[in-house]
């Protein structure tokens, strides 16, 4: 009995000790992912003697709950960690409940105008009656007591003043009116963004921590959220004398996890947190025969460039530029982390946030590229290498300080060359035309042959208005026959390709050529085809 009685008090004095108010806590520092964020809530609290429960209020909205943990930095010991949902008669985000009352005020002032264009009406209506009264009783009057003037001009001019007052505040009424529309239009699409859960709750961090003394305590508390992530944004310059020109890597930042960061230390990371940390595993590796066998004809036609721009560059001065304050780098094992210089305030909110991340030096290899056969125009181009830094994203490119374009940063391994398109080149024309295509006599004496004999040929112009001389890169291809019943053979060039089977595509062939300024070049290309008389070829 003694002992029950001893335990009842050690458990009746542990729950005296409970601090059952949400202790005041504040994000410190967001590490943003590529799409989640961990986040770092700090708060300091003072504590009893014995066993405490410490809760940290969380307004995010989707929380991993594996992720959370915390430290206590005080004189005593951690006994647990947890998340717990407490549910709320109403959405417990100090924001929503803002934007609802800012919603119901705005509702309100609308029922007033209307209520004011409804008493105008009235107003308005009244004075269209006596309008109409005197249409009927003035003629009347005539007849038997002819009105003075000064009756009927004062009459005149209170209607005219009165109904002018009238519309004028009509449509004052209107303006405030669709003034009010709009900005409940805002509010309610953002309120629409904040409110998630059908059932509202409030999210806590349950923290059981056994002080060994009455103290103040520092905890740190760190959870991932989701509704957030981060991706690259870049812009290249590349000035007209086209010596090095600078990159500039931006982040993209969407915020929408229920929390607003205020004054927090932002960093930007490129890693992916993990889902599972189960390592791969490998299977047997069995041969067998192919029970269906389909060859697909692989496309040699490269994928054109983006769109270029439609008019040619002007050679002007351009304007100093006020410099970014880019955010601080560490390299660490798996990935690069980006610290920002300052303390930033990023709402969560139906919105972009747009921050500088560095800036860097960009040099490549201009040309003049072109694919006649695909399109007739020759754009101006930068090849250059993919850094280990760089991540797939959108490119807004500029030549000489003006917008040529955008471009895709895809997925390529560090020294993988990639090219930027600077814009359409109109003093280097490049035309193609077909020169030949001729079908050989199908009679051999007075046998009839059973195979077509068909001869091709193709012309590439190549024309430089230039002053200076430009290096080109030519792309074209010659037929590839997928089956044996049609044969390709007999291709001649007056020029070798500088690579055949360009980029591991058969058929496709790269001209890297000089063209001196005020001067063309030719490029001809013949080949025969020969296949069963009678027979469709596709691709011809």
């Amino acid at each position: 009995m003694k002992m029950y009685l001893n335990f009842l008090v050690f458990i009746l004095g542990a729950q005296i000790c409970f601090a059952q108010e949400i202790v005041s806590s504040r994000i410190q520092k967001v590490t943003l992912f590529t799409d989640q964020a961990l986040i770092e809530r700090l708060a300091n609290v003072k504590v009893k003697k014995g066993l405490n429960e410490i809760i940290l209020r969380v307004d995010a909205f989707n929380m991993d709950r594996d992720s959370i943990q915390a430290k206590v930095f005080g004189e005593g010991e951690l006994y647990s960690v947890q998340l717990k949902e407490v549910y709320l008669k109403e959405a417990p985000q100090e924001k929503v409940k803002n934007i609802e009352q800012k919603i119901k005020q705005l509702d309100g002032e609308k029922k007033s105008f209307l209520l004011g264009k409804d008493i105008l009406n009235k107003k308005k209506l009244f004075l269209d009656s006596l309008i109409d009264f005197a249409r009927q009783q003035v003629p009347k009057d005539l007849k038997t007591n002819f009105p003075k003037v000064n009756d009927l001009e004062g009459i005149l001019t209170f209607l005219d003043k009165s109904l002018t007052e009238i519309d004028k505040e009509g449509m004052d009424i209107d303006l405030k009116i669709e003034e009010i529309d709009k900005e409940l239009d805002v509010l309610r699409k953002e309120l629409a963004s904040l409110i998630r859960p059908v059932e509202k709750k409030m999210n806590v961090i349950e923290i059981l921590f056994n002080s060994k003394k009455e103290q103040k305590v520092e905890i740190e508390a760190n959870y991932l959220v989701s509704d957030c992530s981060w991706g690259p944004l870049y812009k290249i310059d590349i000035p007209l004398d086209l010596s090095n020109g600078d990159l500039i890597m931006m982040s993209k930042i969407k915020q929408k996890s229920g929390e607003d960061w205020e004054d927090v230390k932002l960093i930007i990371s490129n890693v992916t947190p993990l889902r599972g940390a189960r390592l791969p595993s490998l299977k047997s590796w069995f041969l067998d025969i192919k029970r269906f066998l389909r060859k697909e004809t692989e496309g040699i036609v490269p994928q054109g460039m983006a769109d270029s721009l439609k008019s040619d560059f002007f050679n002007e001065e351009r304007k100093s530029e006020a410099d970014f304050s880019y955010a601080q780098k560490k390299k660490l094992p798996l990935s690069f982390e980006y610290e920002l210089p300052k303390l930033l305030n990023i709402e969560s909110k139906d919105k972009e946030t747009i921050l500088p991340v560095f800036s860097k030096s960009f040099s490549g290899d201009f040309f003049y590229y072109s694919i006649p056969k695909v399109h007739p125009l020759t754009y101006f181009v930068c090849q250059s290498t993919f850094d280990k830094e760089l991540l797939p994203g959108p490119i807004n490119i500029y030549f000489g300080g003006r917008f040529v374009g955008k471009t895709y940063l895809s997925e390529k391994a560090p020294g993988e060359e990639f090219y930027l398109n600077l814009g359409a080149a109109r003093r280097v024309n490049v035309v193609r035309e077909k020169v030949k295509d001729k079908v050989k006599e199908s009679f051999l004496g007075k046998i009839d042959r059973k195979t077509v004999i068909r001869e091709m040929g193709f012309k590439i112009s190549i024309e430089n208005l230039k002053e200076e001389s430009v290096k080109m890169k030519i792309l074209d291809n010659i037929p590839v026959s997928n089956i044996d019943k049609i044969i390709v053979k007999d291709v001649k060039f007056n020029i070798e390709p500088t690579e055949k089977n360009y980029q591991n595509r058969e058929g496709l062939c790269l001209w890297d050529l000089e063209v001196e300024p005020k001067s063309k070049k030719c490029l001809t290309m013949e080949f025969t085809i020969t296949y069963p008389k009678g027979t469709s070829v596709y691709g011809l």
